[in-house]
């Protein structure tokens, strides 16, 4: 059976970390959805590029999902932050043992916040590091026991995108997305 992803999206989310995900999961033959967590489904990021998702949020709100993603950029992870039906969201998700995947200032705005893995060890963007008890201080970082995947930050959306594939579809499968891109060194290379 295909994965399913849902990356949401928020005014203010970080570009990159949105497009890099979705675009390598896409390559790994990944369900992908984009939903807007507002009304609108044109979203505004934090470098100006507009991306329109491909629903609301209240059309994916019951749908299940193998990995829900929270991209990062600042005022994204505010939004994201303050969206009761997001948050209760990510619970569901956890508690059915599927994963939730995080990066930049959403482990420490999203996850931390409203200590929704407290045992879970993460990374995030380097300045959010004393938001968290238990730090990773690593690219990305999967805490196989509570299922959350996290990453610090822009140049780290590759790693993150090849993290997830690897999780939910093994290292053979990531490696050969990877293959497909020319990675520069530190990413970890999935041969």
């Amino acid at each position: 059976m295909t994965k399913q992803a849902l990356v949401c999206l928020s005014n203010g989310c970080e570009e990159t970390e949105a497009v890099t995900t979705i675009d390598l999961l896409t390559r790994a033959g990944i369900n992908v959805t984009t939903a807007s967590i507002s009304q609108d489904r044109e979203v505004h990021c934090s470098r100006g590029v507009t991306i329109l998702a491909q629903k609301t949020w209240l059309e994916v709100k019951e749908l299940n999902f193998d990995v829900v993603i929270l991209p990062g950029g600042l005022k994204g992870a505010e939004n994201f932050r303050d969206c009761p039906a997001l948050i209760e969201k990510l619970q569901q998700t956890h508690q059915a043992g599927n994963i939730v995947a995080a990066i930049c200032a959403s482990p420490a705005m999203v996850l931390q916040h409203h200590h929704l893995f407290p045992n879970a060890y993460m990374t995030g963007y380097p300045t959010t590091k004393d938001a968290f008890q238990l730090w990773k201080d690593e690219r990305v970082y999967f805490d196989q026991k509570n299922n959350v995947i996290t990453s610090q930050g822009p140049a780290t959306s590759i790693d993150f995108a090849l993290k997830i594939i690897d999780v939910l579809l093994g290292r053979k499968k990531a490696a050969e997305v990877a293959q497909q891109l020319v990675l520069p060194s530190g990413i970890e290379c999935y041969q």
